[in-house]
């Protein structure tokens, strides 16, 4: 049995439930008082999701890249998953057990983790 559906559900999954919370962030935001319930970040909690999901994606890119080494396509995708992977890890890091991380580094991987995720799942449903 192929894991490419399951692992291509999960990435999909991830990258909708990334670029929900980013567009509903700002209504239910951190508040201001330490007792507010709005500081339960939902970032995160996301975030373990988001750094699974990387590495899932840096397994099936890397797998595509050695499969099909003259593939531009798989090596353009790998490399974008090494450089989200890049930006994200020390980010996360930073959010989870510092002072919060660079605001903009997040709003790039927000953007542009969903797409990449979005392509690599699309591309496993459809070559399982």
């Amino acid at each position: 049995m192929t894991l490419a559906k399951p692992v291509a559900i999960y990435l999909k999954l991830v990258a909708a439930a990334v670029v929900v919370n980013f567009f509903v962030y700002p209504f239910y935001g951190p508040g201001d008082e330490p007792g507010d319930p709005a500081n339960l970040d939902v970032w995160l909690v996301l975030d373990w999701f988001m750094a699974a999901a990387l590495a899932a994606a840096l397994f099936t890119t890397w797998q595509r890249r050695v499969a099909n080494p003259h593939d531009r396509s798989a090596r353009a995708m790998f490399v974008a998953t090494v450089v989200m992977t890049i930006a994200f890890v020390p980010n996360w890091f930073s959010a989870t057990w510092a002072h919060g991380g660079d605001g903009t580094i997040w709003h790039i991987i927000d953007t542009t983790l969903p797409v990449l995720l979005w392509i690599e799942g699309h591309r496993l449903w459809k070559s399982s």
